[in-house]
């Protein structure tokens, strides 16, 4: 009787470690860990503020406000956000690197109230271009971009707010930059 009490206590707190792991229910699955973002020791570093280095395609605007681009987790100096509430809508735009830097970086974030993970598109010149990145985000969750996009004249970030997602309230492309490792 001992050795039977003593293995369903093992098994019982084994179960538990193993569900501890995992997180809450209803969160993502622990997921491998972010790519390395490509490190040089010194950068040329270009933000992207400037209205002739953006163009909205749909949803989206251009800003500095801090309280627009504030999430729980940052605040953000710049950068790009819906420019209204979005349901069952693209959330689109251009960048132009004009083929002068050869890596993208920025944040993404998507806020609780989208109802489902929603995956990000950065494309070589336009919405029918070679995807040069796919990047999925969970609702709260903040991703970190590093792209390589040696030679492109033009990006084209996209996602698309689906029945599933319900309203975004706030989806922000933090702090974009192009840079150069020198």
């Amino acid at each position: 009787m001992k050795r039977f009490v003593l293995f369903l206590m093992c098994a019982v707190l084994s179960g538990l470690c193993a569900c501890q792991t995992l997180g809450p229910i209803g969160s993502p699955a622990p997921s491998a860990p972010p790519p390395q973002a490509y490190t040089c020791d010194r950068k040329d570093v270009v933000p992207v503020r400037a209205r002739t280095q953006y163009s909205d395609d749909y949803g989206t605007m251009m800003t500095s406000d801090a309280a627009a681009l504030s999430t729980p987790a940052r605040n953000y100096r710049w950068g790009i956000k819906n420019s209204k509430t979005l349901s069952l809508a693209y959330f689109t735009f251009y960048l132009r690197p004009e083929g002068r830097y050869r890596y993208f970086r920025t944040s993404i974030y998507i806020d609780r109230g989208v109802k489902a993970p929603m995956t990000f598109l950065v494309r070589n010149n336009d919405r029918k271009g070679d995807v040069l990145k796919s990047v999925t985000v969970y609702p709260g969750q903040t991703v970190d971009v590093d792209v390589e996009i040696g030679g492109v004249r033009r990006l084209n970030v996209r996602s698309e707010l689906r029945i599933n997602h319900d309203k975004a309230e706030k989806i922000i492309i933090g702090e974009p930059e192009f840079y150069n490792c020198r």
